[in-house]
């Protein structure tokens, strides 16, 4: 009689580490990821009739109604805007600063913006308004 040699069949093990080593870098992704998106604040836009929306890029100033500013999304101070927005508009040529303040909002405040940006070297100014909807039955 022919003896063949008895093989042990190994145990199965299923290694867990690379998939734990894929689920810390999907979380870590994903934290970075949201934390880097554009927080941008809400600010109640004066109504005009003539409003129309704009596909070109602008510079962003936002002003809240507390007075608290916003350069492309990022917080920043009125002592700092000139430095950046300088930058900025060096960065890209014929830059529009496109102004988004909010309604109740001092008219002293809004023409200090103004003055930081032309300081800048900023020519052309835009300001974001909504559409009037109480007048369209007319």
């Amino acid at each position: 009689m022919i003896r063949f040699p008895y093989k042990e069949k190994s145990t199965f093990k299923l290694d867990l580490i690379p998939m734990i080593n894929v689920v810390f870098l999907l979380l870590i992704f994903f934290m970075l990821t949201s934390t880097t998106s554009l927080q941008i604040k809400k600010v109640e836009l004066p109504t005009a009739k003539t409003a129309e929306k704009n596909s070109k890029q602008f510079l962003t100033v936002t002003i809240d109604k507390d007075g608290s500013l916003e350069l492309d999304g990022k917080a920043i101070t009125m002592e700092a805007l000139p430095v950046h927005l300088e930058k900025k508009v060096a960065e890209k040529k014929n830059a529009v600063i496109s102004i988004h303040a909010d309604k109740v909002i001092e008219f002293e405040l809004f023409g200090k913006v103004i003055e930081l940006a032309k300081q800048a070297g900023a020519v052309d100014f835009m300001l974001a308004t909504e559409n009037d909807k109480s007048d369209k039955d007319s």
